[in-house]
């Protein structure tokens, strides 16, 4: 009988939780929230913005050379440029991190920048010495740029320091130059006559290899060898193309023997042409008398196979011809084809020779000029070595600087950090997320129903949607809104659902329809008074039984005294004086009846409603009208509803989303499954239609067409 679907655990409802959809409605049904949190992060920002030093960046670049000093020390290669210049750079740029810098920057700075009395002391050795830990020293790798950058809160000292930094870069650099260039004097001199023997040595070996590889003989004879593979080549291609030229006629004679060519143009060269012009000539005559004799005759006339015979000896003479030519031309192919490999052998074997002649003239040639090089390097070697000599005695009192200040350390005006757009933002988006996050947790521990899309994954079929009102109303003013005001949309939605369930589809099974909610506050008797003046307003002879014996409310809504006998003293008595009729208040609107009922302290509703007097009293009603609608006590604190749940043709449940719990909707329904109980539907209440609603589920519905009123279940 049911048609919920009450195969969803627990572990599938929760399973759904993190789908996107999911997350974003709960951020838009909470936004409120969200929007704090966004607020406090903002303010956070804002408040670390005015609590944190401002730090500022000075910075300076340096030109540093790369280029070798004239004079180098012991054992170096004398060259005026070139070499590893990255091995240079980086040596250098090194340097202006060791220890001997920062000695020097402490005493610079002392001395540019003493105290100033008024009780200032100047800046401490030891102060520099953790000042310079920090500071950046960064390299361009495309070009030989320094940058030297120092940041801190003070932007006056950090442009000082930066300065003092770059001009102690260059002092440090001619100091260690000077250095260099003193020891270089003392030894070039030591170096002079190393070099002068390395010449000489150079140039003994240069004059013995000349005489050892003739390489004016050896390019003799590779001239004579050329010469003589030129002739045999030419000869090689005289006796291909006379090859070539017998192949074709080879080719030619016999196609011959088929009569596949054209006999009227034969090329030249074939042996014996005058002869097979004849044979040729004879055998045409022949072909033609037969074929003028088989034109006259048959083939058994004497003529004609005197004409055939004279055809096929024509034929055989032309044939035996052919053969004897094509013996001939094939003859002819086969002792030119062993000449030209008789020329080939020549051919490699003159190759072979050049070959080796070129090795040794490129190995001798390879040989002399590796020492010439030598012999050259040595002389220049030997010859500058001589010029530096002079050269070093003359700059040994000269400051070579290897760096040049191309941009100077300005104070800088504005902070790098920290950056106030940055921050803000920073904080905009982490309060952001906190309260995302918290919406989520708070979403995951309360377990509400917050969209109409989590009611349908329980497997309910939504019946309606009722939108959120921007206005409290009580009550009672909204259960009997249709008598006031038939254009509510309230009105609409329920005469929506009176439609549905006197439909043809459904009008067999809910003549005796249970209204019920999971927990107090929802909205189901409101609902269910709507539906009953809705389904009398169409004409349909209505039952409306208050069965909530806890919290009753008929009695308030439709003005019904109080001293009228109701549901309560019907199930407690034993005396059946008092009919069923005698319960009913008629005529609350045409075609509308109501059972009200009073609450006792003293009374158990729940073994009330178990006893056979319910089922008479439903066995009556069923008889006496065409539509009967029961309010009862929610699902979760009572067991009410779940007795009249097999007594009843269908139940309604009614939802409040935001308000009814998850899990103990699951539970109810699956007691519903359990005792085979018909669950028609759902009435999703305080719907929203803000921009959340979109996401919700709630098909059919325009925030204008919500927006004139708000949840009616206001217990």
């Amino acid at each position: 009988m049911g048609q919920h679907s009450g195969n969803n655990d627990a572990g599938g409802m929760r399973g759904g939780f993190l789908a996107p959809m999911n997350l974003l409605r709960i951020v838009l049904h909470r936004w409120l929230q969200v929007i704090l949190f966004t607020i406090m992060g903002g303010l956070a920002a804002i408040l670390y913005l005015q609590q944190t030093t401002p730090i500022y960046v000075a910075e300076a670049q340096l030109e540093m050379s790369v280029r070798r000093p004239k004079v180098t020390t012991s054992e170096a290669v004398f060259e005026d440029s070139g070499g590893d210049t990255d091995s240079i750079f980086n040596t250098r740029f090194a340097k202006f991190k060791s220890p001997a810098m920062e000695r020097l920057v402490a005493r610079e700075y002392m001395k540019q920048y003493p105290a100033q009395g008024d009780g200032e002391t100047a800046v401490g050795a030891e102060v520099l010495a953790d000042c310079l830990r920090y500071v950046r020293w960064y390299k361009d790798p495309s070009a030989d740029i320094v940058y030297v950058s120092y940041q801190d809160s003070d932007p006056e000292f950090a442009a000082r320091l930066v300065n003092i930094l770059t001009y102690c870069a260059g002092v440090l650099m001619m100091e260690e130059n000077k250095a260099i260039s003193d020891e270089a004097v003392k030894w070039l001199v030591s170096q002079v006559q190393e070099q002068k023997d390395s010449l000489e040595k150079v140039e003994t070996q240069l004059a013995a290899t000349r005489l050892d590889f003739r390489l004016d003989s050896l390019e003799q004879r590779k001239t004579a060898v050329g010469q003589s593979l030129l002739a045999v080549s030419l000869e090689k291609d005289e006796l291909v193309s006379r090859l070539s030229s017998r192949k074709a006629v080879y080719d030619y004679v016999s196609g011959l023997k088929e009569l596949k060519h054209n006999l009227e143009m034969l090329p030249t060269g074939l042996p014996k042409e005058e002869q097979l012009n004849e044979l040729i000539s004879a055998w045409r005559s022949a072909n033609d008398d037969l074929l003028a004799a088989g034109d006259r005759y048959t083939e058994i006339h004497p003529e004609y196979r005197a004409a055939a015979e004279r055809e096929v000896r024509a034929r055989n003479r032309l044939e035996q011809f052919i053969n004897t030519s094509t013996q001939s031309v094939l003859s002819e192919i086969k002792l030119l084809e062993k000449q030209v490999g008789l020329v080939d052998e020549r051919i490699n074997s003159l190759n072979n020779e050049a070959l080796e002649l070129e090795k040794q003239v490129v190995s001798g040639a390879q040989r002399l000029q590796s020492l010439e090089r030598r012999r050259d390097a040595a002389d220049n070697a030997y010859q500058t070595m001589l010029r530096r000599v002079e050269e070093a005695r003359l700059s040994a009192d000269e400051n070579m600087a290897f760096t040049k200040v191309i941009r100077t350390a300005t104070v800088p005006r504005f902070p790098v950090s920290p950056v106030k757009t940055k921050i803000l933002a920073t904080g905009v988006i982490l309060g952001t997320v906190v309260g995302c996050a918290f919406a989520f947790l708070l979403a995951f521990l309360t377990d509400k129903i917050e969209t109409v899309t989590a009611l349908k994954e329980l497997g309910l079929n939504i019946l309606a949607t009722v939108p959120a009102h921007k206005r409290q109303n009580l009550r009672n003013n909204l259960a009997t809104i249709a008598l006031r005001d038939k254009f509510n949309p309230m009105v609409e939605t329920f005469a929506g659902i009176n439609s549905l369930i006197s439909s043809k589809k459904y009008n067999s099974h809910t003549k005796v329809v249970l209204m019920s909610s999971v927990e107090p506050g929802e909205g189901k008797t409101v609902s269910a008074c709507n539906l009953a003046i809705s389904s009398a307003q169409n004409g349909v002879r209505t039952l409306l039984i208050d069965a909530d014996l806890r919290r009753p409310q008929m009695a308030k809504v439709f003005n019904i005294d109080e001293n009228h006998p109701g549901l309560l003293e019907w199930l407690s008595t034993s005396d059946r004086k008092l009919t069923c009729a005698a319960l009913v208040t008629p005529d609350i609107i045409p075609n509308l009846d109501v059972i009200s009922s009073r609450k006792d302290g003293q009374i158990n509703p729940a073994e009330l409603l178990g006893r056979s007097d319910t089922v008479e009293l439903l066995d009556w009603a069923r008889n006496n009208y065409d539509r009967v609608i029961i309010d009862s006590a929610p699902l979760g604190p009572v067991v009410d509803a779940r007795i009249l749940a097999n007594l009843v043709d269908c139940i309604i449940l009614v939802s409040r989303l935001g308000k009814t719990n998850r899990r103990r909707l699951k539970f109810s329904l699956d007691k519903f499954n359990e005792i085979d109980a018909h669950v028609l539907g759902c009435i999703a209440n305080d719907v929203s239609h803000s921009l959340a609603g979109l996401f919700d589920g709630a098909e059919g519905y325009s925030s204008g067409y919500g927006g004139g009123y708000k949840s009616y279940g206001r217990d």
